[in-house]
């Protein structure tokens, strides 16, 4: 599953996998479209970005403050491939370019287009984060680039730990709170554009609450390592700052939501010495703090009822 759906990749028969379990309702169909299929649609345009590497470009129909998920729009990757979302038939058409791969096509997708669909169609809100479980409940690292998320996310998943995200995690408000959406079962313990990483098989496919947020802090390597709650402002920044894409037109409607979460989910800030020889000593430190936790919510509960 990724971000709870499953992929067909109807032209691609390399990136079929078999699935135990396949809910038509929750099927996005990923086919091939002649570039003339295209002619004469005419979309706003937004000017070249660079994503991973790469010159790439949206246009829509309409301008994008506007859309939800019934709205079609498109994804240019330069010399790669075109990406359309087609709405009305949840299916996902491309047009190849001559750098085209299909391991392009599924990082291109999975990555960075199907995320979008998402936020776009407020249907999830994504977050920059690794995500594992502790006991089987999902924990998040947040931190900026290269301050060690993908690193001790590859750390945890090593001791066994199940995956529900190597960069990116879906959050869904539910009646009984704040769900995470494993992303994909790939993990990138290295830097390098345009993969996914490697495989894994540990990987979790069911929604549930999130646990805890970890917010990373690089400390010199000879620091003790150290966790501590936060509060108000600095709360809210750990969601803020993670943010998968940052869309203009959606900064009022996230900080509603993002307050909320962290009104509702604890946050911590965690000091980790910059040293990859003592990541069993913050390993340990998260493990038994994350039961902590999971404890005190469960003295909360009782004293509750």
């Amino acid at each position: 599953m990724v971000f709870g759906y499953w992929f067909d990749f109807c032209n691609e028969p390399r990136l079929q996998y078999e699935w135990v379990k396949r809910d038509p309702s929750l099927k996005i169909a990923v086919r091939e479209q002649s570039a003339a299929f295209f002619n004469g649609v005419k979309l706003q345009k937004t000017g070249w970005v660079k994503i991973s590497g790469r010159n790439v470009r949206c246009a829509a129909f309409s301008p994008p403050e506007e859309m939800d998920n019934e709205s079609c729009w498109s994804m240019e990757i330069e010399d790669v491939v075109l990406l359309v979302w087609n709405a009305p038939k949840r299916e996902i058409l491309y047009t190849k370019r001559g750098a085209y791969t299909p391991q392009q096509l599924q990082y291109w997708i999975y990555h960075t287009f199907f995320p979008m669909i998402l936020e776009l169609g407020r249907q999830q809100n994504i977050l920059h984060v690794g995500s594992v479980e502790v006991e089987g409940k999902p924990v998040l690292f947040s931190a900026f680039s290269f301050g060690g998320k993908s690193t001790l996310t590859d750390y945890f998943l090593k001791q066994g730990h199940r995956l529900l995200s190597d960069d990116s995690l879906g959050i869904e408000k539910r009646e009984d709170g704040y769900y995470a959406i494993p992303s994909y079962p790939f993990h990138r313990p290295f830097r390098q554009l345009e993969t996914l990483g490697y495989y894994t098989e540990n990987f979790s496919t069911t929604p549930k609450p999130v646990h805890a947020v970890y917010r990373l802090k690089k400390v010199a390597p000879n620091t003790a390592v150290s966790i501590s709650e936060l509060k108000g402002i600095e709360k809210f920044k750990a969601f803020h700052y993670s943010v998968f894409v940052n869309f203009d037109f959606m900064k009022q409607e996230r900080f509603v939501f993002f307050t909320k979460m962290a009104k509702a989910v604890p946050v911590y800030q965690l000091q980790i010495p910059w040293d990859k020889a003592r990541l069993p000593e913050v390993y340990e430190q998260i493990v038994q703090h994350s039961r902590m936790v999971a404890g005190q919510e469960t003295a909360d509960v009782i004293s509750e009822c």
